[in-house]
């Protein structure tokens, strides 16, 4: 009966199995398919480098009065990177605050006019046209208002851009830009600032042409992180080798690291 229940066979994932030694040669199986996984994957040390590089510059004219930075600098999302002159941008703003509250003054005046118009004509006392030019006055007023309020929106931006901060976590590659230059940038802006991310970090290698790489993974501490995406990019007048370009990002990589991949 013994020999009888050891010979009794099982399905198992499309594997036959006899008994205790049929479990034995799937165990078998699998290990020597881990080893195979395990060739295929080739090991390589590269150098982490800033992901994504931009040029900075402002969207408004005026005079630089201080930069903030210098290269090579690691500076965090929202510092300040450089400023122009702000006294004329805050005068701009006073101006429109000023001109928005008489405008309003204005328009409650109009109101007040086309009311009491209105209050008298419905007494047969005024004219169709005095009433309409009332109301043609209240519109008007509402429209000073609308642009002294666009105008004041326009001075608020005008002077949050005359200050250059960091769009994100990064590094500072080159400046070009010193204290008392006069930038005009109706035309074109004036790139000041050359940055670079390191939210996203980016790393290179070379692959032989018959590499596919199906799977990238970085080492990070204790484990194996997937890269956040990666591409094989042909290697002009080199037809032996591919260059993988691969990003990653988290808190335990730093630019200038240097760190394992594992591309199977």
């Amino acid at each position: 009966m013994d020999a009888q229940r050891d010979a009794t066979e099982s399905a198992h994932g499309g594997i036959v199995t006899t008994g205790g030694a049929g479990r034995m040669r799937m165990i078998a199986g699998l290990v020597m398919l881990l080893a195979m996984v395990q060739l295929m994957a080739e090991e390589y040390s590269v150098n982490l480098k800033p992901g994504r590089q931009m040029p900075l510059g402002t969207l408004v004219s005026g005079v630089i009065d201080e930069v903030m930075v210098q290269p090579g600098q690691e500076v965090k999302q929202g510092e300040k990177l450089l400023k122009l002159d702000q006294r004329e941008f805050r005068a701009q703003l006073q101006r429109a605050k000023a001109m928005l509250a008489r405008a309003n003054s204005l328009l409650e005046e109009a109101k007040r006019e086309e009311d009491r118009a209105r209050e008298m004509y419905d007494r047969t006392l005024l004219s169709d046209h005095e009433l309409q030019k009332a109301q043609i006055g209240t519109l008007e007023a509402e429209s000073r208002t609308h642009a002294a309020t666009a105008d004041l929106v326009q001075a608020r931006l005008n002077l949050e851009r005359s200050v250059i901060r960091a769009p994100t976590d990064g590094r500072v590659l080159e400046v070009h830009a010193w204290k008392g230059e006069p930038l005009q940038n109706a035309l074109e802006i004036q790139p000041l600032i050359r940055f670079a991310s390191t939210e996203t970090l980016q790393f290179t290698l070379l692959l032989p042409s018959q590499s596919r790489a199906s799977r990238v993974q970085v080492w990070r501490g204790e484990q194996w992180q997937n890269a956040s995406r990666f591409r094989l990019v042909p290697v002009k007048g080199d037809e032996s080798n591919w260059l993988l370009q691969g990003w990653v990002s988290g808190t335990d990589f730093v630019a200038g690291q240097k760190v394992k991949v594992l591309v199977e």
